[in-house]
């Protein structure tokens, strides 16, 4: 992907108009539109305050290949969160790098009857989606429960999930992914 490309994409991640982007490196917004269309090239010096204000480093923005634990997180490399529960397996996928992640995900697992209350583990305004791989999920948000189960999903704008519990007979499976993290 051309620098203009990852510099507009990265812009527009963090809500930044291009006046604002100028504004905040220095130059005329005139240059970030050349830019974005790669019309013109930064100086190193113009580079590192773009990388600045977007949140990111330089590397991002001229690498043809990201490093791997940028793009991947191996299994072996999930960071457990304490819940508060023995039963409920916990684990965010925490992408290494300096990038400004506008989602969270978390696989999950519940034991047979295990049941997680007092969530959501995040604060602020934010989104949930929730994947079953496998097994039978009651989630109650607020006083409504849902019952979904492997294959299926959940979308959650306006209230978020209270509780998690396995309603099946085998141990359940899922991806949660939260928008912005906000943790």
């Amino acid at each position: 992907m051309a620098l203009g490309k990852r510099v507009k994409q990265l812009r527009l991640n963090n809500d930044l108009s291009v006046r604002e982007l100028a504004r905040q490196v220095g130059v005329t917004a005139s240059f970030i539109y050349q830019l974005e269309q790669d019309k013109v090239s930064p100086s190193f010096s113009t580079l590192k305050s773009i990388a600045k204000a977007l949140k990111t480093n330089i590397s991002l923005l001229i690498e043809d290949e990201l490093p791997e634990e940028w793009v991947i997180v191996r299994k072996n490399n999930r960071k457990r969160l304490a819940v508060g529960s023995q039963n409920l397996r916990l684990e965010m996928l925490t992408f290494l790098g300096t990038r400004n992640k506008k989602m969270q995900p978390l696989v999950f697992e519940l034991e047979v009857g295990e049941e997680k209350v007092d969530l959501p583990l995040f604060s602020g305004s934010h989104e949930d989606f929730i994947y079953i791989f496998r097994g039978r999920v009651e989630v109650a948000v607020k006083n409504t429960k849902y019952i979904i189960q492997a294959d299926d999903a959940a979308y959650f704008i306006f209230e978020n999930p209270t509780s998690l519990k396995n309603v099946g007979n085998e141990k359940a499976m899922g991806l949660w992914v939260v928008s912005p993290p906000g943790i």
